[in-house]
C-alpha cells in the first residue's frame, strides 16, 4: 500500500485520489479520496472525504465518507458523516448530521473497500447534532 503525506505549508485547492494511506498536515479544499486518512491537529479540509479509515485530529467542513470514521479530542468537523461506524471522543466538536449505514458503496477497483468488521448491526440511518 502506498504512503502520501501532504506537508503542513502545502495549500491543494482541488481533488486529490488515492488507493493507500493519507497523512494530510497542510490545507485541502476539494474532495480526497484514498483508503486510510488521517487528518492531523493542524490540518483543514474544506470538501469531501472518502477512505475506509478516516481519523480527524484537525478541522472538516464538508461531507465524510467512511466506513469508521473516528473524531478525536481535537476534531472540530462541521458537515455531514456517512458512516458504517463512529467513534466521537468527548472533547471532540460536531456540528452536523450523520447517517449510519450497513454497506458501504463500492470505490471501483482500485479503491474497493472490504469490511472484515462484524457491524451488521449499526442503525440504517440515525441524526444527531452536537457542539461544545
Amino acid at each position: 500500500m502506498s504512503e502520501s503525506v501532504f506537508a503542513n505549508d502545502l495549500h491543494i485547492k482541488g481533488e486529490v485520489t488515492g488507493s493507500g494511506y493519507v497523512e494530510l498536515r497542510g490545507t485541502l479544499d476539494g474532495d480526497i479520496t484514498c483508503r486510510t486518512l488521517l487528518i492531523t491537529e493542524n490540518a483543514k479540509v474544506a470538501g469531501k472525504t472518502t477512505a475506509e479509515k478516516v481519523v480527524v485530529h484537525g478541522a472538516v467542513e464538508g461531507q465524510i465518507h467512511g466506513i469508521r470514521v473516528t473524531l478525536t479530542s481535537s476534531a472540530k468537523v462541521k458537515g455531514e458523516l456517512v458512516c458504517k461506524a463512529l467513534s466521537v471522543d468527548e472533547e471532540a466538536y460536531f456540528d452536523g448530521t450523520t447517517h449510519c449505514i450497513s454497506d458501504f458503496p463500492d470505490q471501483g477497483d482500485d479503491n474497493s473497500f472490504s469490511d472484515k468488521g462484524g457491524d451488521e448491526n449499526l442503525p440504517l440511518a440515525t441524526s444527531a447534532s452536537a457542539g461544545h
